[in-house]
């Protein structure tokens, strides 16, 4: 294990240098000041491999750490409570977007250990700074796949950057060589009618419920 994350050390050490994107949402040094106020919720990036780590889903949860309820885009989350939010173009029944709740349904019964996560923890302000973000949300290309949408809104608040590399291996090697990265962070497991689609965008957004099941019946 050691061995695989001195390889991965040496491989982001490359692409930094490299520099083939941008990342997708970064702050300034000013905007750190943020983290002396109350901490209100706490966000993960979650990253589950797939077909030997070659690809995988990247996605955002938060989990309502107070004792009333928070607005994360356009869902009310409830005290004690949080929702993962994710953009999808494939593997999933109702078309490309912004889905809520779909990866906290899917891997409810998955092994904990089988996917990877750090956290930031979040002010009032900069949870009101990812919930605007998430409203605006919705593309999904090969491209601006999941993890364009994840990283974009990761990287929008003060913490560890991740930057956006396209192949979703990269993301999780990025991942990996964070000394507080672990496994199997504890998703509260929403019930199949609390899966959403996010139609529109801003003021304008709504959710629609959907089939959270993976159509092509891939081991998720």
């Amino acid at each position: 294990m050691k061995n695989f994350k001195r390889i991965i050390a040496l491989l982001i050490a490359v692409l930094t240098v490299v520099g083939v994107f941008v990342i997708p949402a970064t702050v300034s040094a000013e905007e750190v000041d943020e983290t002396q106020e109350p901490i209100v919720a706490r966000m993960y990036l979650g990253h589950k491999p797939r077909n030997y780590n070659m690809s995988g889903h990247t996605w955002i949860y938060i989990e309502n750490l107070t004792n009333h309820d928070i607005q994360v885009g356009a869902y009310t989350v409830k005290k004690g409570s949080g929702v993962s939010t994710g953009t999808y173009g494939t593997q999933i029944n109702d078309g490309k977007g912004l889905y809520y709740n779909v990866e906290a349904w899917r891997y409810k019964n998955s092994d904990p250990e089988s996917y990877y996560y750090l956290y930031k923890d979040l002010t009032q302000a900069q949870l009101e700074k990812v919930s605007s973000r998430i409203l605006m949300a919705g593309t999904w290309s090969y491209i601006l796949n999941c993890g364009y949408y994840a990283l974009g809104i990761w990287n929008c608040v003060p913490g560890k950057t991740i930057m956006f590399l396209v192949w979703p291996f990269l993301t999780q090697v990025q991942m990996l060589t964070d000394p507080n990265c672990s496994t199997g962070f504890p998703m509260i497991k929403p019930k199949k009618s609390d899966c959403f689609k996010m139609i529109g965008t801003g003021n304008q957004a709504y959710l629609i419920e959907v089939d959270p099941t993976n159509p092509k019946d891939i081991k998720e």
